[in-house]
């Protein structure tokens, strides 16, 4: 039996009309959700209106299939404008899906990227007209962004320009938009019958409707006459020319022009809102407000904005979250239960106690659901943009945050509002400081088709390092004025085509591709155009063109995305790969890449993992493994050509052996991987100290290193140095015995060319060593090479006991040495990160390392590289953002510490040590009010230990409290093992680390897996224990759910 609804009572004829001011109804709804809980119903317009609030009902309706979201309120009455528009189009129309099909590849990634040189041109407008203006000018804030985000759409969207900030008043194209969205407002708060009568309104509403349509077919003549030359790939370019690819079909005029005015209305308007509020909530948050301007100036600097700064840009991208978690400008959105004829009849149940009606509208109300106290806290109210940092967002519950709605008609542009949110408020907090013109305001919100903060005034101010002068030229140097390479999207022309299927002696290679906007056709195509250089008979086609088809004997690249749902053009595939009568597919070798969008966070990969589990099952034999994509980090082409260069590419030349013509020269390899790996941003630093931290025995010696940074280059505790080590003399060496050459002056260029770019001490894999042993022609060498196969077999994890391919090709000079094979097996240079042991407050210009000396057959690149380093020396590094989640607390007087560590994993605790120390030698006073920190640092032996008489020196002074643990000398003797290690010392010492806990510590864990695995058992069995003292046993899932928590922000962990 279902339970009632609640909600207030209903008067006759005008239902809950009282309940509700129709000027400010999102108010409303929120304080009836305080009276009433997370679902009631109000009676309005005729209809029972259902409101959820709850994480867990809208979890639900988002989860289950039965609910379709529709439009509602102001949108609906929008489908007098345009009735087939993707936002306002009823469920089911087939206008809506052909349009939607059409139109998603428009919005991938990697036609946003290329949007940038647009949406910087509209923005310098906005920097240029406030600069001119002045700092004692106030800013109506609400209307310059209602200005920078219609252009930006239109030009973007239609290559067409209002220039609103170069006119008072506003083009009519805007214009006439306002006036339909007051209208639509007006119309869903009243009944039709009593609109009708409004003559006047009506009037305005008919005449601004009738310009819209006459200003888009103009655009539209105007494009098909005078295309631009190239032809710009917009998305009106792709509504007039590109194919519905199920039907076949173009979109007619109609279903154009009513997308066309959708996306300009809907493109701006939500985001106009959305920067409104998120300066509001900077400029009143200082705090907040000065970490995104110094991640702004770490990134940019006073240099331009580019796709590659963008992705860095990761503070600024959360506070932007944070303000649609906060202020979500599309306050609410609806969905209804459509059944299946065939159980029409059937209740649907939701929370298993309410029962909703088919065809009933049941609302989302976000602004309460992105407050849920079950998920965002007790501080769920405050704007706290860490908790949207990623590491702890893509631990969120699914379907927490909704700012754009839900499923197949979750907002199309999302990601372009995100990238022109974030470049917007880099760009504007780069060149002013900003603070409000009337300190007293507070913040009063407009409601319309969103919201908008009203009467929002602030002041912007050119920052001192800023020349007012030069502004434009900064915003728009050439390294901003076009797409990087790695932006452009490639295709294959007809002439290579034809190249791929004309010579008989090519090897096949079979690429599939499943997305709905278009990314990984995009990734497709450019790979292709790489196979055919190489030499390959490549064929590029849908994913669901390989049911029943799939090639065997030949390699297959499976491209794969996957946001909110699967991929469009992979359903039938993933129909016939999951049925019960799975395909047999012996023969069939594959690999999968996968792209997809951490913002999706519980979709991310969901997709791609599932492709390549089921091919498994159904007996296909898997390459190499899955390969990865995330277009949050804004670097999808860098991971696709890592990934390529790195993995994929060697492993087609060993499938195909060591006699196959790969179609290309190492020089073109080698180069590839050069612009590959140059595309990281390097800095030279100078060493100035090498001094031993522990003597030993001679095989676990431990170094402290110091590096003088360049001026205008800094770093913040927690960030890493990545070290680009290069090979050495003797791997050079090696390379010139191997090809049997005296000097660097005898050799080919490509030897050296091998030496600078790859990586030589790899160790070799199994495939490599038996490639070799194949290859080898004498009968010794090839025992001897078995017998190393076998005993790698037995023991794959030794790394004495694996060399490099130098080492076997000059051990045995009978295996045929040749510079191609060899470039296919080597990887190219990558850097390696090192956890940066100080504190900018001690030394702003200089940096510190902590590292091991490896003694082993084989020392690794960059042990072996720092290891040859003397002062003076100068080598290559770039400063790389640590985690967010993994730096110490800015609230040093409220927030505990506890930090655990073995061996060199001291060196992130040392920096942050160093920082309380520091903090407490320039501020004095806080060392009666500072929050306790304990590091827990374990090694072998006491004299293995790190930095013990700086850290005895700073727990003198009251910075920090530690533990010391060895394992080898450890007392106990109890039959508890990890009695030994750290987290046996945490366990005998758990009541001081609960208090510090109750207090609102963080826990930060630095070592290896093993250590992070063992403190994760630890941490449960403490909260175990605890919980039993307090309030009872708790259950397995308890303790689970505990943890999912904890993890989200109090507890972080660096794994080496």
């Amino acid at each position: 039996m279902s339970t009632p609804i609640p909600g207030p009572p209903a008067w006759p004829f005008i239902g809950n009309l009282r309940d509700v001011n129709v000027n400010d109804t999102v108010r409303c709804f929120g304080e009836l959700a305080d009276t009433y809980g997370p679902i009631f119903k109000l009676h309005l317009g005729g209809d029972d209106r259902i409101f959820i609030c709850s994480r867990e009902l809208v979890d639900e309706v988002c989860s289950r299939k039965e609910f379709v979201k529709i439009p509602i309120g102001s949108i609906k009455q929008l489908q007098v404008v345009t009735p087939d528009g993707l936002f306002t189009a009823p469920h089911g129309h087939e206008a809506w899906a052909v349009g939607h099909r059409t139109l998603l590849p428009a919005f991938g990634p990697l036609s946003i990227r290329a949007m940038l040189p647009e949406m910087l041109d509209i923005t310098s407008q906005a920097v240029l007209k406030w600069a001119r203006f002045g700092e004692h000018n106030a800013i109506n804030v609400t209307e310059d962004f209602t200005r920078l985000t219609l252009d930006t759409i239109a030009l973007c969207s239609m290559d067409t320009r209002f220039n609103s900030f170069y006119q008072n008043e506003l083009h009519p194209f805007p214009q006439a938009i306002r006036t339909i969205l007051m209208g639509a407002q007006g119309r869903s708060t009243r009944p039709a019958w009593l609109s009708s009568f409004m003559w006047n309104e009506k009037r305005e509403f008919d005449g601004a409707n009738e310009f819209l349509h006459k200003f888009a077919e103009e655009v539209i003549t105007k494009r098909r006459n005078s295309p631009p030359i190239p032809v710009k790939q917009d998305l009106l370019d792709a509504m007039l020319n590109r194919k519905d690819p199920v039907t076949g079909k173009h979109l007619d005029d109609a279903l154009i022009i009513d997308n066309m005015i959708t996306f300009l209305i809907a493109g701006h308007e939500t985001t106009a809102g959305l920067l409104s509020f998120l300066f509001y909530l900077l400029v009143t948050h200082p705090s907040a407000y000065t970490v995104l301007q110094k991640e702004v100036d770490d990134t940019l600097g006073n240099g331009p904005i580019t796709i590659e700064l963008i992705s860095k840009l990761q503070y600024t991208k959360a506070c932007v979250r944070e303000a649609l978690r906060l202020r979500p400008t599309a306050a609410i959105w609806g969905v209804s239960p459509i059944n299946n004829p065939d159980d029409a009849d059937q209740p649907i149940i939701l929370g298993n106690q309410w029962l909703i009606k088919p065809n009933q509208t049941v609302l989302v109300l976000c602004p309460k659901l992105h407050r849920d106290p079950s998920v965002f806290g007790v501080d769920a109210d405050e704007f706290k943009p860490d908790r949207m940092l990623e590491d702890n967002f893509k631990v969120l519950p699914k379907n927490c945050w909704k700012p754009f709605g839900n499923g197949a008609r979750a907002c199309i542009g999302s990601d372009f509002a995100m990238q022109e949110a974030i470049v917007a408020t880099a760009a504007l907090f780069q060149k002013f400081d900003f603070k409000l013109a009337d300190p007293d305001y507070k913040l009063s919100v407009q409601q319309t088709l969103t919201l908008k903060p009203k009467g929002f005034f602030m002041k912007a101010k050119l920052r001192p390092s800023i020349d007012s002068l030069s502004i434009q030229r900064q915003m728009f140097s050439p390294r901003s004025a076009s797409p990087s390479l790695s932006g452009t999207i490639l295709v294959p022309n007809d002439k290579m085509t034809e190249q791929s299927r004309s010579k008989p002696d090519m090897k096949p290679l079979s690429v599939f591709y499943a997305s709905n906007m278009g990314t990984c056709k995009g990734l497709a195509d450019r790979l292709m155009i790489s196979a055919v250089s190489r030499g390959f008979l490549c064929t590029v086609r849908p994913l669901d063109e390989a049911v029943d088809s799939l090639p065997v004997n030949q390699p297959i690249l499976i491209l794969v995305a996957s946001y909110e749902e699967h991929p469009g053009n992979a359903q039938e595939f993933l129909g016939w790969i999951q049925g019960a009568a799975r395909p047999r597919l012996g023969n069939v070798y594959y690999t999968v890449f996968g792209c997809g969008n951490r913002d999706w966070h519980h979709t991310f990969q969901t997709s791609p993992i599932l492709v390549d589990q089921m091919m498994e099952k159904c007996g296909a034999t898997r390459l190499i493994p899955r390969g990865v994509a995330d277009a949050s980090q804004g670097d999808v082409m860098g991971d696709w050509e890592s990934w390529q260069a790195s993995q994929f590419w060697p492993t087609v030349a060993r499938f195909y052996g060591k006699n196959v013509n790969i179609g290309v020269d190492p020089a073109s390899l080698i180069q590839g991987y050069r612009t590959e790996t140059s595309r990281l941003q390097r800095i030279h630093v100078r060493v100035t100290d090498v001094k031993a931290l522990t003597q030993g025995d001679g095989t676990r010696v431990k170094y402290h290193m110091e590096v003088e940074l360049p001026q205008d280059v800094s770093y913040s505790v927690g960030d890493y140095l990545e070290v680009h080590a290069k090979n050495s003399k003797q791997d050079l060496e090696r390379l010139f015995r191997i090809f049997k050459v005296k000097d660097s002056e005898d050799a080919d260029p490509l030897i050296l060319a091998v030496w600078k770019q790859l990586e030589l001490n790899q160790p070799a894999t199994t495939m490599q060593i038996e490639s070799l042993h194949q290859a080898c022609l004498s009968r010794n060498d090839k025992g001897t090479l078995s017998s190393l196969i076998k005993n790698l077999a037995v023991n794959p994890g030794n790394p004495n006991m694996r060399p490099t391919v130098l080492q076997i090709l000059v051990a045995y000079p009978s295996i045929p040495a040749s510079l191609n094979e060899l470039v296919a097996m080597l990887p190219p240079l990558r850097p390696r990160l090192y956890s940066i042991s100080s504190s900018p407050l001690h030394t702003k210009s200089r940096c510190t390392l902590t590292r091991s000396a490896v003694d082993r057959q084989l020392p690794g690149l960059a042990s072996g590289f720092l290891a040859s380093l003397q002062p003076d020396a100068i080598f290559e590094v770039s400063v790389r953002r640590g985690k967010d989640l993994f730096r110490p607390p800015l609230d040093l007087a409220s927030v505990p510490m506890i930090m655990v560590c073995i061996g060199t994993g001291i060196a992130p605790f040392r920096g942050f040590v160093q920082h309380r120390v520091e903090m407490l030698r320039r501020d004095p006073s806080l060392a009666n009010g500072l929050a306790p920190a304990l590091l827990y640092a374990g090694f072998r032996k006491p004299e293995d230990a790190l930095y013990v008489d700086e850290l005895e020196r700073w727990q003198t002074e009251g910075a920090i409290k530690v533990r010391w643990v060895y394992s080898e000398t450890h007392a106990s003797l109890t039959e508890d093992e990890a009695s030994r290690y750290v987290q046996g010392e945490l366990w005998a010492n758990k009541d001081e680390a609960v208090r510090m806990w109750d207090m609102g510590a963080r826990v930060y864990v630095c070592g290896s897996r093993s250590l992070s695995k063992g403190m994760r058992e630890m941490a449960k069995k403490i909260y175990s224990d605890v919980a039993e003292k307090r309030c009872g046993t708790k259950a397995e899932e308890d303790i689970e759910e505990w943890w999912a928590d904890v993890i989200r922000e109090r507890y972080a962990v660096d794994v080496f």
